[in-house]
C-alpha cells in the first residue's frame, strides 16, 4: 500500500525558536544560507544561539581578487551579517577551507567539550549531501560523536537540496536573512547565492498553505532516535554519499 503523502514529506511547519541552539558552520556565510532565518526566530524568542564556524573560508577568492586581505574581509562580512541576525555568540576555529577533512576527529572532540559548556537543545548541521567538501567534513565531525552529545541534529541545505522531515515557516525572517547573505558581497561576486536560496526557500513552502511565503528545511534526528529506522536516513544511505 502507497503511504499517505504527508508521511513521506512535511505538510505543516515546525516551530524551535524556544529551543537554545548550536550552528556547526564549515564557512562564513552558511549559517545565514543554511538556517538564517531560524536563527531570527531563536533570538526573538529570547533563546541562545552560538555559531562555530571552522574555517574562514580563504579559498572562496577564487580569482584572487581581494588579495591578502580576503580573510579579513570574509571575517568582516560575518560580523555584519550576524549582527543582522542578532546572534553576538560566536567563534572562529581557522581550520584549513577546502581541507577539514584531516580535522574532523579534533573537531569532533572539541565540539564535544563547547556542547558540555554550552548546553544546547539542539545542533544546526550541514547535510552529507552538500558537494563542498567542508560541508561534509562538518557532518561526519559530529556525526561520529552524536552518542556522546546527545543532542538533536537539524541538518540543513545550501545549495544541495535535502529529502527534509522538517520545515520552519520564515516568512516574516526572510527579509532580515537576505539582508544577511547580502552582507558576504565578496561571496555574492562569484555566485547569486541570494536569488538562488530565496527560490529554495520559496520552494520549500510547495506543501504549505499560501500564507506560507518562505520555508527553511531541514531533516532532524531526535537524540534517541534509532535513525536507521527512519525515511531519512534510508534515502541518506541510498544515496552513497559521504563517510557516516
Amino acid at each position: 500500500m502507497l503511504q499517505n503523502e504527508s508521511n513521506l514529506y512535511p505538510y505543516s511547519v515546525s516551530d524551535f525558536s524556544s529551543k537554545d541552539a548550536l550552528v556547526v558552520a564549515p564557512h562564513p556565510d552558511d549559517e545565514s544560507l543554511g538556517c538564517g532565518g531560524s536563527l531570527v526566530k531563536h533570538i526573538a524568542a529570547g533563546s541562545r544561539v552560538k555559531i562555530i564556524f571552522l574555517t574562514d573560508g580563504e579559498k572562496g577568492d577564487f580569482e584572487c581578487r581581494y588579495g591578502e586581505d580576503y580573510r579579513t574581509l570574509r571575517r568582516a562580512s560575518s560580523h555584519k551579517a550576524l549582527g543582522i541576525l542578532g546572534v553576538t555568540d560566536y567563534e572562529f576555529w581557522g581550520y584549513a577551507d577546502r581541507n577539514l577533512y584531516p580535522a574532523e576527529s579534533e573537531v569532533g572532540e572539541r565540539l564535544i567539550h563547547v556542547v558540555e559548556g554550552f548546553s544546547p537543545s539542539l545542533i544546526y548541521l550541514t547535510s552529507p549531501f552538500e558537494a563542498h567538501p567542508d560541508h561534509r567534513a562538518s557532518f561526519n565531525a559530529v556525526w561520529k560523536i552524536r552518542k556522546k552529545i546527545a543532542v538533536p541534529i537539524l541538518l540543513y541545505e545550501i545549495l544541495m537540496a535535502l529529502y527534509p522531515n522538517t520545515l520552519v515557516d520564515i516568512s516574516r525572517e526572510m527579509n532580515q536573512k537576505k539582508k544577511a547573505i547580502g552582507c558576504y558581497h565578496t561571496e555574492l561576486i562569484y555566485n547569486d547565492y541570494l536569488s538562488k536560496v530565496e527560490g529554495l526557500n520559496r520552494f520549500r513552502t510547495a506543501t504549505l498553505p499560501r500564507n506560507v511565503k518562505y520555508a527553511e528545511a531541514f531533516m532532524l534526528f531526535e537524540e534517541k532516535e534509532h535513525v536507521t529506522d527512519t525515511l531519512s536516513f534510508k534515502l541518506l544511505t541510498a544515496a552513497g554519499k559521504g563517510s557516516w
